[in-house]
């Protein structure tokens, strides 16, 4: 189905909107000081450019979900992998003690 013109006028509003929304998180993650945190700010910004590719496909990414390269995949595996893991726990010595 071919996005009228006020489709692509809603769908690239709400991408500006996300963009504020972004700018904002990414900002204040950098406060943070956490480097895994922060890397949801990168997350976000490749689900905005998946947004925008798909937009430019023709596709609703609202309604009709994203158009996503394998390198996009890629992309957020390793960012994801960067979030959620990292170096095993350090298990406690025989004293109990880290």
């Amino acid at each position: 189905m071919t996005l009228s013109a006020d489709d692509l006028k809603e769908l690239q509003y709400s991408i500006q909107r996300m963009n504020s929304v972004a700018a904002v998180f990414r900002m204040r993650a950098e406060n943070t000081m956490n480097p895994r945190f922060f890397a949801f700010a990168t997350m976000i910004d490749t689900y905005l450019d998946c947004c925008q590719h798909s937009m430019t496909q023709g596709r609703d990414f609202i309604r009709d979900g994203l158009v996503i390269s394998a390198e996009d995949k890629a992309q957020m595996q390793e960012i994801m992998n960067e979030i959620f893991t990292g170096d095993p726990a350090t298990p406690p010595d025989a004293e109990g003690k880290k």
